[in-house]
Order: C-alpha cells, then structure tokens, then sequence
C-alpha cells in the first residue's frame, strides 16, 4: 500500500507539472528529445508546432492585408512553393533587376512561427525589422516598392462559406 500511495504521488506530481509547463511555458517540451512534441500535442497546443493561424483571427488579417494583395492559399503539399514562384513572376514581369533571394522572402508566410515560442505580434515585427546576413532589410523582398502587389503564402481557408455552408 504504501509504494502504491508513493506512485500515485509520483503520476499526479507529473501530470501537475505537465499542466503547468502547457500552461506557463509549452515550448520546454520541444527539449525533451524524441517525445517532446508528443506532450505538446497533448496539452492541447496547434500541430505541427511552427504553424499558428492566429494571423486570421478575427478581424486581424486587416491589420496587415492591404487591397490588392494576393494570398495563395493553398492546401499543404499541393504545389504552394510553385504558386508562389509564379506569382512573384507574374508581379514582376520577370525582372531581373528587381531584389530576389529566396521565395521564401518574397513571399511573407503569416502562419509560419521561427520558434514555438513567437507571438502573431513577434512575428508581425520581425517580418518588418529583421535584416539578412547581407545586411538587406527583408522587408525589401517582400514588400518593395516596385511590386504592383504583395504576395503572402497560406494554408489556411475559410472556416465558414458565404452563405454558412
């Protein structure tokens, strides 16, 4: 009786501390190695751990969206770096002279965090303050200028159909 009491102690001591690390602080469970994501996907919290649709809540996405802005929502593993590719080119007429690295920069992915940690405003900032290894603002691929309109990847789709279907 006595080691079952001390077990019992030991599984809600665990669960406790589980509940509170999900609570305070869930990104610690990414160093636990080969199990940790397990314990985030438990507690409750988005999978996969780098994706966070908070960027759509509400009536956020007016907060960064302008008119004419193109987002290529596509479902995951169907062609997105592809439509993406395409709509840089279409923006520019395929320019040469125009900055480009990466796809990546040019087209701002609003769900994508850097670390599990990162708020929507982290992410929000960063988008518009980091500066690359090259000393080039990121802002100058994605937001430049000389773009006609901006290009932002998705994979987030509408929760509700206009007419509630």
């Amino acid at each position: 009786p006595g080691m079952l009491k001390k077990l019992s102690l030991l599984v809600a001591l665990v669960a406790v501390s589980v509940g509170v690390v999900s609570v305070v602080r869930p990104q610690l469970f990414f160093l636990i190695p080969k199990v940790g994501f397990i314990l985030w996907a438990m507690t409750g919290h988005i999978m996969p751990p780098f994706l966070t649709f908070d960027a759509w809540q509400g009536d956020e996405h007016l907060t960064w969206l302008r008119d004419g802005d193109v987002v290529a929502a596509v479902n995951a593993k169907s062609g997105t770096t592809w439509m993406l590719y395409c709509a840089h080119q279409i923006r520019t007429k395929a320019a040469a002279d125009l900055p480009y690295s990466d796809v990546q920069h040019a087209t701002w992915w609003p769900e994508m965090r850097q670390d599990p940690s990162m708020t929507w405003a982290d992410m929000k900032e960063g988008y518009n303050t980091t500066t690359l290894p090259d000393g080039t603002p990121l802002k100058q691929y994605w937001d430049n200028p000389a773009y006609p309109f901006r290009v932002f990847k998705s994979h987030n789709w509408p929760r509700e159909a206009p007419g509630g279907h």
